[in-house]
């Protein structure tokens, strides 16, 4: 029977199980990784290398996501009847799994750094034992129900954890983009998710300008968008799934929604436009004297596309130092976990 429970309902979530897992395994705790049935994530843990249990899928309307949730939670349910209870499950913000934990009293340990996706965070926040986030966003995720006393807080972003943690191999497609000349990565909005809303710039549009100017590393989230880039020209879509922050060298320039990839790139030095998202952790990012920037005007975007491609390497910076100075969350992860494990064992 395994004692820790990770459940990955991302792409990113992935990343933070797999620098999990070797702290967890050199104290000699045994896990059990489940996923939802969706592409991206599950491809991630292949990619990784980290065996898993497929358990539900991503509901894409409203009402898929309430009816794939409950049915989540039932297969939960059925999974440890059939293996056991594990004693905490930690989760990166998916509430079958959260709702299936509270409602057989296993403890859990919620990391997230997404305040924006606020219909999760109403149904979790009140039923976890421990949130850990980044410092950036304060205590405000009390307003979510969990009191200030059981948020821990940590200085650096979740980025960190892997950015300067475990080394990852490199595939070997990945040199083809070091033949390019001006290389722009470019990520779209996640225009499923429940807090996709109110987007102002025509994410298409402004690809088949950028498109005109440099070469575009494409990343898609959803498999629909492939076909939809056939039209494109000078857009370069990896051949197999890749972790994002691994195309970081060979660009120039990104632009995204303001998620996860436009934090990689700031962090490691390369000039990030931001189109949507300006949280917490953006202007937090900006504050400690990293290149990132927001705008919502497309032509703006365009405009400081070309002038950095002008001389890329005038733009980009050393930031060691700046990440030398970052906590990952994964050592206050592990605290609160090992916290639950032990309150267990009383």
């Amino acid at each position: 029977m395994a004692e820790v429970w990770l459940d990955a309902a991302t792409p990113k979530d992935a990343l933070l199980i797999a620098c999990l897992l070797p702290p967890l395994h050199n104290k000699g705790h045994e896990a059990i990784i489940t996923a939802r049935e969706q592409t991206q994530t599950t491809d991630m843990l292949r990619l990784l290398k980290i065996p898993h249990v497929c358990v539900g899928k991503y509901g894409e309307t409203l009402k898929d996501k309430l009816v794939e949730e409950q049915k989540r939670t039932l297969a939960f349910v059925e999974l440890f009847n059939r293996i056991g209870l594990p004693k905490v499950l930690w989760t990166h913000g998916d509430v079958g799994a959260t709702r299936t934990a509270f409602g057989l009293q296993i403890p859990i340990v919620y990391s997230n750094d997404t305040p924006h996706a606020i219909h999760v965070a109403k149904l979790i926040c009140p039923l976890v034992d421990w949130l850990v986030a980044p410092i950036a966003f304060g205590k405000s995720w009390s307003e979510f129900g969990i009191p200030k006393s059981k948020i821990a807080l940590y200085e650096g972003v979740e980025e960190i954890a892997w950015l300067v943690g475990p080394k990852f191999e490199r595939p070997e497609f990945l040199e083809e983009l070091g033949q390019k000349n001006r290389v722009v990565l470019f990520r779209n909005i996640e225009y499923k998710a429940s807090y996709c809303k109110d987007v102002e710039v025509d994410t298409w549009q402004l690809l088949k300008e950028l498109s005109e100017v440099a070469t575009v590393v494409y990343l898609p989230r959803y498999e629909e968008e492939k076909q939809r880039l056939s039209d494109f020209n000078n857009v370069w879509v990896p051949p197999k799934p890749v972790l994002a922050f691994q195309t970081i060298p060979y660009v120039d320039l990104a632009v995204g929604s303001g998620g996860t990839i436009c934090r990689e790139t700031a962090l490691m030095g390369i000039p990030t436009i931001n189109f949507h998202f300006w949280d917490a952790i953006a202007r937090y990012l900006h504050r400690k004297g990293l290149p990132i920037q927001f705008t919502k005007n497309p032509d703006k975007i365009t405009k400081i596309t070309e002038t950095i491609l002008k001389k890329p390497e005038e733009y980009k910076m050393n930031t060691g130092n700046i990440l030398r100075r970052l906590e990952s969350p994964v050592p206050t992860t592990m605290q609160y976990i090992e916290k639950c494990l032990e309150a267990h064992a009383l």
